[in-house]
C-alpha cells in the first residue's frame, strides 16, 4: 500500500548544556582537541586542491573550457575554507550571521552550473525553474550557500542515477502579515523517498536514514539551524515517488 505523502514539523526541544568552552551543534559536544584536528586534517587537502586549481589556470588559456573548472574549484575551495574559520570559532555561541539583501537570482546564476555538475557527474538530469523577477532576500550569502549544497548534495546522493534534480524557486505571502512576501526554494527529486518513520528525525544531528551512504549526518540539521537563525525555516515533504526540501526565505 503506498506511503502517504507526509510533511515534517519542526518541534524545538531545550538543548542540553555544553561544558564550559566546548563547541556545541545542536546539542552535539566536540572537545577543542577533537575540532583542532579535524580542522587541520582538512585544511591540508584543501589547500594542495586549491594550488592545484591554480597552475590549472596558469597553464590554460581563459577561452578554454577547462579554464573555468580551474577557476570553479579555487573558488570553491575558498567557500570551504571560509567554513573552517567559522568551525574555529567555535565556543558554544553560534558565530553571528551577516543578513543583508541579497539578490537570490544573482547568486542563483553564480551556482547552478557547480550544482548542474555536480549532478551529471553522478548521472543525474538538473534542471532550475526562477521565476523572471525576484525581490531581494534577507540572508547570509554563505549559509545560503552551505543550505542549498547540503540541499543538492544529498539529492543527487540519494537517488538512484538517472534521477531528476530540480530547484525551483517560488513567490509566497506571510501568513502572519498581510503585505510581507517570502522566498521559497525547493530542491525536489524522484528518489525513493523518505520512510515515514524516519520523516521525524531527518533533521536530527548524526541521524542518518540509509548507513550505505557517506556521511556523518549533520548536514540537514546544520542546514535548518541556519535557515531558522535567517528567519526562514526548512521543511521536507516526501513520497515513494520522492522527497522535495523546501527553504523559505524573508525578503528583504
Amino acid at each position: 500500500m503506498p506511503r502517504a505523502r507526509k510533511v515534517a514539523e519542526h518541534h524545538p526541544e531545550p538543548e542540553p548544556v555544553c561544558g564550559a568552552g566546548e563547541p556545541k551543534v545542536k546539542g552535539v559536544t566536540l572537545s577543542a582537541q577533537q575540532l583542532s584536528t579535524l580542522l587541520h586534517e582538512m585544511r591540508n587537502p584543501l589547500t594542495a586542491l586549491s594550488t592545484l586549481a591554480k597552475l590549472l589556470q596558469k597553464r590554460l588559456p581563459p577561452e578554454d573550457r577547462n579554464h573555468w573548472i580551474g577557476l570553479s574549484i579555487e573558488q570553491e575551495c575558498k567557500h570551504l575554507q571560509e567554513l573552517l574559520a567559522e568551525f574555529e570559532r567555535l565556543d558554544g555561541i553560534p558565530a553571528p550571521l551577516q543578513l543583508q539583501p541579497l539578490s537570490l537570482a544573482d547568486l542563483l546564476r553564480e551556482w547552478i552550473p557547480i550544482y548542474q555538475a555536480l549532478a551529471e557527474t553522478q548521472g543525474h538530469h538538473f534542471q532550475a525553474v526562477l521565476p523572471p523577477s525576484l525581490p531581494p532576500v534577507q540572508a547570509d550569502p554563505r549559509a545560503l550557500r552551505q543550505v542549498l549544497d547540503n540541499l543538492i548534495d544529498n539529492a543527487c546522493k540519494y537517488t538512484p542515477p538517472p534521477g531528476e534534480i530540480r530547484l525551483k524557486v517560488e513567490l509566497g505571502e506571510d501568513p502572519s502579515t498581510a503585505s510581507q512576501r517570502e522566498v521559497f526554494v525547493a530542491v525536489c527529486d524522484n528518489g525513493p523517498g523518505i520512510h515515514p518513520e524516519n520523516l521525524e528525525r531527518i533533521f536530527d544531528p548524526f541521524f542518518r536514514a540509509d548507513l550505505s551512504k557517506p556521511g556523518q549526518g549533520l548536514g540537514l540539521a546544520i542546514s535548518r539551524d541556519l535557515a531558522t537563525r535567517m528567519g526562514g525555516d526548512l521543511q521536507v515533504e516526501s513520497s515513494p515517488q520522492g522527497s522535495c526540501f523546501r527553504l523559505r526565505l524573508p525578503t528583504g
